[in-house]
């Protein structure tokens, strides 16, 4: 069942792909959906419970977005101040060349030779009084200040600064910096290396050329070449979503306040022009769904002063291009509560994603959760690595869930969030104990916290039968 865990002793061994598809769990067929998706630019709607990946599938979707074209501006009305219009300025090769890396070197150096400000990162310098030192030690051997906490240092001294409450920042693993050059941009990646050096890779790429604005309009970028276009949204409000216009107490007068044009804000739907919305919870939405389905069929939505005692309230931009792709995500229970047209629209021009809340049991799905186990640990980084009898008991833990709140046997749990707080959990155990690894002991003992806790059912909360299946999962509900 563990050919994953082959010649491993702990979770440090185990290989993490950059890739973020490849880091989702048990949703395969989401994933297919989701790369046509973007690559044809339909909308889509993940359903499932809490704690399955939705998010993690959308931020992937980010990563497949090709380089935004347009640039929208407001531009002053001359005939009308209170009706700016819309500017959109289109890529070309001479406006904005694709970057490109020119070159790209890696050397060696010793800490001591680090810029002071990467090595206090790093945790090879202290930060009063910048006397270097080994990123082990928790404090400076000349002046006795706190350093940055080392990820990998002494357990027991994580565990001490818990408890007085005083923890510092943990030490970096790598540091990235960006350095602005004559026609390039430069970024310095720093990273630790066994033998006690540091690795640093140098990039250059090329620079675009920036834009001119016409010198005979006034122009506002409202949505810019190099802004984000992944835009996530929760519970928004009107403003939030749709844009608005600022007041101004001179009310935009000429020589005194500012103009009508300039005063205008993107709603997440404009931000999100030829990108991706992400709006988590898409029944919290309400009313807003209405505008929000007026701006994905017309692909433009106006933008006006939405305080009708602000100066702005009489201000208005019509035309506002917000050609996004809907990524949105909800419960299963909320599934009633999305706007019937809103919904159909979304299954008509793209997907409606059932995510699974299990997995079969068998050697590829145990390898897929130990992957997961070892990226929680990695991103987390405050927490040891986890020993391979212990990467059992997670893997017993998850297939007990899987029961309990799916009645699935013979199955993985797909709560990935819940499985990710036992991992979480077991490893501050292991450093209140002072111990290098996560033990057996340390996830039961998180097994335990969790049920006290609430975050896990146990059988007497959900009332499950549990008759004839305690030789099974008697020994995990207590």
């Amino acid at each position: 069942m563990l050919d994953a865990l082959d010649g491993v002793e702990s979770t440090a061994q185990i290989q993490l792909s950059k890739d973020p598809f490849e880091r989702i769990v048990g949703q395969d067929h989401a994933v297919v959906l989701v790369k046509s998706a973007v690559m044809q630019r339909r909308h889509v709607l993940l359903c499932g419970v809490p704690g399955i990946g939705k998010s993690m599938l959308a931020q992937a979707a980010a990563t497949l977005l090709p380089q935004p074209k347009e640039e929208v501006c407001i531009r002053r009305n001359p005939s009308c101040e209170d009706r700016p219009l819309v500017t959109v300025h289109r890529r070309t090769a001479v406006e904005a060349p694709t970057p490109g890396p020119i070159d790209e070197d890696t050397r060696y150096v010793r800490p001591e030779e680090l810029p002071v400000a990467v090595a206090i990162r790093m945790g090879y310098r202290c930060p009063m009084c910048t006397a270097l030192s080994s990123p082990v030690r928790g404090r400076c051997t000349a002046c006795g200040a706190r350093k940055r906490a080392s990820v990998s240092g002494s357990a027991a001294y994580l565990q001490l600064f818990r408890t007085l409450d005083v923890m510092p920042d943990p030490a970096e693993e790598s540091v990235t910096i960006d350095v602005e050059e004559e026609g390039y941009h430069t970024r310095v990646t720093y990273e630790h290396e066994a033998d006690g050096m540091i690795r640093v890779t140098r990039t250059r790429r090329a620079a675009p050329e920036p834009r001119q604005a016409p010198a005979d309009r006034e122009e506002h970028i409202l949505v810019a070449w190099d802004t984000p276009r992944f835009v996530r949204l929760s519970g928004a409000s009107p403003t939030e979503l749709l844009g608005d216009v600022r007041h101004d107490p001179y009310g935009g007068v000429e020589g005194l306040g500012v103009p009508p044009h300039k005063r205008v804000v993107a709603g997440a739907v404009h931000e999100a022009h030829e990108g991706i919305l992400y709006i988590d919870e898409l029944a919290t939405l309400g009313p807003l769904q209405k505008h929000l389905l007026t701006a994905m069929q017309e692909r433009k939505y106006p933008i006006v002063g939405r305080n009708p005692h602000s100066a702005g309230a009489a201000v208005r931009v019509d035309d506002v291009p917000c050609d996004f792709i809907l990524f949105a995500s909800c419960n299963l229970e909320d599934l009633p509560n999305i706007l019937p047209p809103l919904r159909s629209r979304i299954r008509g021009y793209g997907y409606e994603v059932m995510l699974s809340s299990w997995m079969e049991k068998s050697p590829e799905s145990a390898g897929h959760l130990v992957r997961f186990i070892a990226q929680t640990i990695a991103e987390d980084g405050r927490i040891p690595h986890m020993s391979v009898d212990a990467i059992e008991e997670v893997l017993d833990a998850a297939e007990k869930i899987a029961y309990q709140m799916d009645r699935q046997r013979d199955a993985f749990t797909l709560r990935l969030r819940e499985l990710g707080g036992i991992v979480r959990i077991a490893g501050d155990v292991a450093c209140q104990e002072g111990d290098v690894l996560i033990r057996a002991s340390h996830v039961r003992s998180a097994v335990k916290l969790n049920q006290m806790m609430g975050q896990l059912p146990s059988a007497q909360r959900d009332g499950l039968d549990t008759s004839g299946s305690r030789d099974t999962y008697g020994d995990y509900f207590f």
